[in-house]
């Protein structure tokens, strides 16, 4: 017989902490996050302070909680604040780290695309110069890279929108001052 904690991966159980929605949540957000290029394991990470209600865990929690070593969970939570989408902050009185998941992290993740094709464009370019000019394959690799470049700024663009779209609700939902 499988037990639920088998079936999710390690995410639930008598010392897991989440629901078997929760866990599920967990699972499939990680998979997304791990469509944009995060590892699985950093992806999941992520995923579990997402989807904690705290938005923030210990290193002891993600381990026990995600059911992996504290080495895992050491490498992807330095992966994943070197991104910039979770910050470390002191578990006061302990030696104890919390991670804590930004309040507005989805432009770092939208940014990750945005490196994918910088490094894609890239790459096209330096594939096409040892492919002879005008051979289906280079004309394939150049709207390769011509796509990537005509929709790198586009991503720019989303990001500073979004943020200023953030910046003018903060400003509405904040009550006039006398």
């Amino acid at each position: 017989m499988t037990t639920e904690q088998e079936t999710t991966g390690g995410t639930t159980g008598p010392d897991g902490g989440w629901s078997a929605e929760e866990a599920r949540a967990i699972e499939r957000l990680g998979n997304r996050f791990a469509q944009t290029g995060l590892s699985r394991m950093s992806a999941r990470i992520f995923a579990a302070l997402v989807i904690s209600d705290e938005g923030a865990l210990t290193a002891a929690e993600l381990c026990r909680r995600l059911g992996v070593s504290s080495g895992t969970v050491s490498t992807s939570v330095q992966y994943l604040t070197g991104l910039g989408l979770i910050t470390r902050e002191n578990v006061p009185g302990s030696r104890r780290d919390l991670y804590r998941v930004l309040d507005d992290p989805w432009p770092e993740v939208f940014a990750i695309r945005g490196h994918w094709l910088r490094d894609f464009a890239s790459s096209a370019a330096e594939d096409i110069g040892r492919l002879d000019e005008g051979t289906p394959a280079a004309e394939r690799l150049a709207t390769m890279r011509e796509f990537a470049l005509f929709v790198m700024p586009k991503l720019d663009d989303i990001v500073h929108d979004w943020r200023r779209h953030r910046a003018e609700r903060a400003r509405a939902d904040d009550p006039p001052r006398p």
